[in-house]
């Protein structure tokens, strides 16, 4: 009897001690399986918390990595900004559409020529196309804007006067006129003379050879170091008609914060890249205009004052500009006398005679 009791007291001692095993290790396994979700989690969240944080903030520095330009405010490496700035006639008679390297520009001016037909003089200093044109004519009025950047000027031939300011005011000209074909050429897609086209290895090429100065010095515009709104009217549409075959207009695009350029309600593309022009400041500036001889040639005042608008972010205001040489930087300022901040990017700048009417929506 008594060896019966302590073999049962041994069996349950037995039993209650794998008993007690048993719920320790389920309660051990319990614990990890309650804490690990709760882990991952957790780490997940402060990962992705991390990386949209880093993500931003490369992004940052990636948009503003080297020095702004001195003509848009875009950034670029340092020795981007100690090249001479280069502006380029650019023909845009309808045959001589669509135009090469305009996407490439910082700043691009449109002005009357004869007629009423537009020409172009694209301002080039941190980008260097492959292709630029077609190359067309100089005019004194475009003379007065190139000094503006102190910048080489590349054209084919000009009026009789531009030609002879040229001279007299000693700039660093670059003329298919006195260049080989190793500066400009013609491409065969298109008809004379709406051809010509050249780039912007041989237009350096051709300023070393000429042995023009290197060095830039010039005054700038200024710029803000994050884009801004200018607390004006709203204007997501702008349409500048100077002709029926040369209608300029601008859409804005709220998401990305741009203007997109269109020639007669159709995109300006870009004959070398397919892309779509765009700007990040549209300044529409009135000018006392005149015609001065039978093959219909104008002269434009620049120097002194006017009125105009400035475009940005979706808005609109009114502005005053002014020159006081012809050497001298064009300044914006508001109807308050506030000098004007545009936007880092890409400037179109509209010059049309005081008795235009612009459309806008």
């Amino acid at each position: 009897m008594l060896k019966d009791k302590k073999t049962i007291i041994l069996v349950l001692t037995i039993f209650m001690a794998i008993f007690l095993a048993g719920c320790k290790e389920e309660k051990e396994e319990s614990a990890i399986i309650e804490q690990e979700p709760e882990i991952v989690i957790n780490d997940e969240e402060t990962n992705i918390e991390t990386i949209d944080s880093q993500d931003n903030q490369e992004e940052q520095e990636e948009k503003k990595e080297g020095v702004p330009s001195p003509i848009s405010g875009i950034y670029t490496s340092e020795e981007n900004i100690h090249k001479r700035p280069f502006a380029v006639m650019l023909d845009n008679q309808k045959h001589a559409r669509p135009q090469a390297g305009l996407d490439q520009a910082e700043v691009v001016y449109e002005v009357l020529a004869e007629g009423w037909i537009t020409r172009y003089m694209a301002i080039f200093l941190i980008n260097e196309p492959d292709l630029i044109g077609p190359v067309r004519s100089a005019r004194p009025y475009f003379l007065d804007k190139a000094m503006e950047y102190d910048a080489l000027y590349i054209h084919d031939g000009g009026s009789p006067q531009a030609l002879s300011d040229i001279k007299k005011l000693k700039m660093a000209d670059i003329s298919a006129q006195s260049r080989g074909k190793d500066t400009f050429w013609r491409k065969n897609h298109k008809k004379r003379p709406h051809n010509e086209y050249t780039s912007t290895a041989a237009i350096r090429k051709a300023a070393k050879r000429s042995g023009y100065r290197q060095t830039v010095n010039f005054e700038t515009l200024k710029f803000n170091e994050e884009e801004q709104t200018i607390n004006g009217d709203s204007l997501i549409y702008v349409k500048i008609p100077y002709d029926k075959n040369y209608k300029p207009s601008f859409k804005y695009d709220e998401d990305e914060g741009l203007y997109y350029r269109y020639i007669n309600d159709k995109p300006h593309l870009d004959e070398s890249s397919k892309k779509h022009l765009i700007a990040e400041n549209i300044i529409i500036q009135k000018t006392q205009t005149k015609v001065i001889d039978s093959a219909g040639r104008r002269e434009i005042k620049l120097v002194g004052k006017g009125e105009g608008f400035f475009i940005t972010k979706g808005e609109l205001r009114k502005i005053i500009w002014e020159k006081k040489s012809r050497r001298g930087i064009t300044k914006f300022f508001y109807e308050d006398g506030e000098e004007i901040c545009l936007n880092p990017g890409v400037t179109w700048i509209e010059l049309i005679p005081t008795n235009f009417k612009i459309i806008t929506e």
